[in-house]
């Protein structure tokens, strides 16, 4: 009997790669990925497709399908300021520095802006 079993394990993506890792990210996936939610495991496969992960090279498919999930069970969207961002919006906000959607510059003096994973309710 074969089962796959998924390890769990600690990888680092030096931040200065983000917006490129998002951008190939987002130009594979085409118009899904102006639909779909962003999430970790979007940026750590692409990072293994671009090589800065090569102790996960093993996990790449010959059609450059990565088989690695970040979040048991499913894959968990990205928030910005408490909203689920897509591909696209999160390379804006990379870019920018600052998520635009409707709030004020003051109202976000007083806040860092920072991406984090959206949990489910236990």
């Amino acid at each position: 009997m074969q089962v796959k079993v998924y390890v769990p394990k600690t990888v680092e993506i030096p931040s200065e790669y983000l917006p490129a890792l998002v951008q190939r990210a987002n130009e594979n996936l085409g118009e899904t990925g102006r639909a779909i939610a962003a999430s970790r495991g979007h940026l750590v496969r692409q990072a293994v497709r671009d090589g800065l992960l090569r102790e996960l090279d093993h996990l790449m498919s010959e059609d450059d399908a990565v088989d690695l999930y970040c979040d048991p069970g499913s894959e968990i969207p990205l928030e910005i300021e408490n909203r689920t961002v897509t591909l696209t919006e999160l390379l804006e906000a990379l870019q920018n520095k600052k998520a635009s959607w409707g709030i004020k510059s003051e109202d976000l003096a007083d806040k860092q802006p920072g991406i984090t994973p959206r949990r489910r309710a236990a």
